[in-house]
């Protein structure tokens, strides 16, 4: 009789965790919600990116736009910083 108690112990267990397992029961951290939401932007800016690329380049195929698109990702990034003429001689401000 023990062993089929164990049983019924164990399924009641996994019963709640399947329960808590639920999608509308994760509760997502401050920091993760920002992680997503930057990743999600990301993914927005890439399709932006390639929808510009498709409407410059329209007769360029599939394989030559995700090649711009990966060209643009991984080149560095451009020189942002602030130009001030009192700072010529010293380099930049920032």
């Amino acid at each position: 009789m023990s062993g089929m108690r164990g049983f019924r112990v164990l399924t009641a267990r996994l019963a709640g965790l399947r329960v808590a397992a639920r999608p509308g029961a994760f509760h997502w951290t401050p920091e993760a919600e920002r992680m997503r939401s930057a990743l999600e932007m990301h993914d927005l800016g890439v399709k932006l990116y390639q929808q510009r690329m498709r409407r410059e380049h329209p007769n360029a195929g599939r394989a030559e736009i995700e090649g711009l698109v990966r060209s643009w990702l991984t080149a560095p990034s451009p020189d942002t910083r602030l130009r001030l003429p009192s700072r010529q001689r010293r380099g930049y401000a920032g």
